[in-house]
């Protein structure tokens, strides 16, 4: 597999005066904001004991919709859109779960030790929270690329109409956006935890189709939907099909996955590869881009964790091709009984890290040792 270098296209894209004027927007907007029916978040996972993906708690403000003016200057491909079969290598992206006065900080403190710049700002928003958000701004601002994991509410009333106003409000703050971004609506849909919200594959299939036929109508489709269960839901030959909305309501696959294991003595330790190599397996034929969208390990003994990150670009080169993107999961979730799944956990772990982000399989949009 050969895939495409495009270095150059990130100093192009980013125009922070267009951001700033979308963030004056959004901070007039927020006097006169509409806020949607109610739902359910959780930090709380039901996964298996050796792959289950937490989910933070949205705790962003609410805002509404920013529109962005046009600036005259001549429209260059945004690294989204060249994403292909032949791009070669693939995205860098993290999640933070400090408090939102914080994540700017912790973000611009992780790329100056790693003497780089991560290619995706991830963020996680309430069903009845409006996006985008200052936290959605600053990434955009900074030039990365915004995957937004919105979570949804009761499948039923999506399907039928009830919520229509809210996600047609929601549709059009991402289009006055005017940037390509990553909306992964309605996460781990699979797991019972969310079950009394989604009831089934069919209904959680009627809400995605509903959802996305809004944002069409709004002609927003600078939201590129990404679908993504847990990656159990592929294990011992699982059938995904009964929760697929179909190739043609789907722009990216994507599944989360992590290792929980607190020995390397113990077959519960995950490796990266043995994680997703059911989901690559049923996703790499359909030849959309990939995502990996929540991935992270525990720590074991000294040196295992940061092991485990440092192996992934050679992992994702000679086993999982096909992946075009991985998102780390950089959140301590110990108070919710799981684990602390930051990258710094240790010294060793951060070198890791360090090491894993500045391999040259992880720098295809600004690697200077690439021009």
């Amino acid at each position: 597999m050969t895939k495409q270098h495009y270095s150059w296209v990130r100093r192009q894209w980013r125009h922070p005066g267009v951001i700033s004027v979308a963030f004056i927007g959004l901070l007039l907007a927020a006097c006169t904001s509409q806020t949607g029916t109610s739902s359910v978040t959780s930090a709380t996972t039901d996964a298996p004991p050796t792959t289950a993906a937490p989910v933070e708690t949205a705790d962003t403000p609410n805002t509404t919709e920013t529109t962005t003016p046009t600036t005259g200057e001549v429209a260059v491909p945004h690294p989204l859109d060249l994403i292909g079969p032949d791009f070669e290598g693939a995205l860098l992206g993290v999640s933070t779960g400090l408090s939102k006065a914080e994540r700017a900080p912790r973000f611009r403190q992780l790329e100056a030790d790693a003497g780089r710049q991560y290619d995706i700002g991830h963020v996680f928003h309430a069903w009845d929270k409006a996006i985008p958000t200052e936290d959605d701004l600053m990434h955009l601002e900074d030039g990365r690329i915004l995957m937004i994991s919105w979570n949804g509410t009761d499948t039923k009333e999506i399907a039928s109409g009830s919520h229509d106003d809210w996600i047609r409000q929601q549709a059009q703050s991402v289009k006055d956006l005017e940037q390509p971004l990553l909306l992964r609506w309605f996460w781990e849909m699979d797991g019972n935890r969310k079950r009394g919200l989604v009831h089934s594959g069919p209904d959680y299939v009627a809400a995605w189709i509903h959802v996305r036929s809004i944002f069409d109508d709004v002609g927003a489709d600078n939201a590129q939907f990404v679908w993504c269960p847990n990656e159990f839901l592929f294990w011992n030959n699982g059938d995904p099909e009964p929760w697929y909305p179909g190739d043609e309501h789907v722009d990216w696959l994507c599944a989360d996955g992590y290792n929980w294991a607190d020995t390397t003595a113990s077959d519960e330790w995950v490796h990266f590869d043995h994680m997703f190599e059911d989901f690559i397996a049923w996703a790499g034929p359909r030849n959309k881009p990939i995502v990996i969208g929540e991935t992270g390990s525990n720590e074991a003994e000294e040196g295992e964790k940061g092991d485990w990150l440092r192996s992934l670009p050679q992992i994702i080169q000679n086993e999982l091709p096909e992946v075009d993107a991985v998102v780390y999961f950089d959140k301590d979730f110990r108070s919710a009984g799981h684990a602390d799944w930051r990258v710094d956990t240790s010294e060793s772990t951060y070198q890791g890290w360090i090491d894993m982000s500045n391999d040259p399989y992880f720098n295809q949009l600004d690697n200077p040792a690439q021009q």
